[in-house]
């Protein structure tokens, strides 16, 4: 959900920013803000004994922390900059009186959590297909159609913004396997690694 910041602002939000690793709130913390990101990346993610499981990731003009704010519930993950990110806070209270009085933000707001749950469906899906090849591939194009083309791309491939450990933690598979897949995915043409950083072809021919 993309609110136009004026509107946001108007209503007394303030601008946060956090470093590359900044913990923005804790799985279990309550909510009171709405956030909404005005540059960089953000991982949901719930840490784990072996690694962390990331459920998802946000980037320029989309909003994270949503449900639990609410329902008034505890925050399921924790949410973690993956870059540095500039973020607008919006206090609860005059989130919901925004909505309140904007009937087309609440219409649009509903509209980007139902995608949300659909996006969640899909990476559900592709995360129980067996084949650690098939499931980070998924991933990667999941990734692909969520993330900026003019960002993201160089030479007609997306450019995956993450670590091997990143993909790890998007897949439930441990970094080795990771590490290992994505070369056997070099060698058959279907990712390409460039100064460390792995490629994934667009289907579609556009420019970047």
């Amino acid at each position: 959900m993309c609110i136009n910041p004026d509107l946001l602002f108007d209503y007394g939000a303030v601008r946060k920013k956090y470093h590359r690793q900044d913990v923005i709130f804790q799985e279990g913390n309550m909510p009171f803000y709405y956030f909404q990101i005005e540059e960089g990346l953000v991982k949901m993610v719930n840490a784990g004994i072996e690694h962390d499981f990331i459920q998802g990731i946000f980037t320029e003009g989309e909003s994270f922390g949503e449900p639990p704010l609410l329902c008034e519930k505890p925050y399921p993950a924790a949410a973690v900059a993956i870059t540095d990110v500039s973020v607008i806070a919006l206090p609860r209270k005059h989130f919901i009186n925004l909505l309140q009085q904007h009937f087309e933000v609440h219409l649009g707001f509903s509209a980007c959590l139902a995608e949300r749950i659909t996006y969640k469906a899909q990476l559900l899906r592709d995360l129980n297909f067996d084949q650690p090849e098939v499931r980070i591939l998924a991933t990667i194009d999941l990734l692909k159609r969520k993330l900026s083309r003019e960002k993201y791309c160089q030479d007609e491939h997306f450019v995956v913004p993450f670590t091997r450990q990143d993909l790890a933690d998007l897949t439930g598979l441990r970094v080795e396997t990771v590490i290992r897949k994505i070369g056997q995915l070099e060698q058959k043409g279907q990712l390409r690694i460039n100064n460390r950083k792995i490629h994934r072809p667009y289907l579609e021919k556009q420019p970047c």
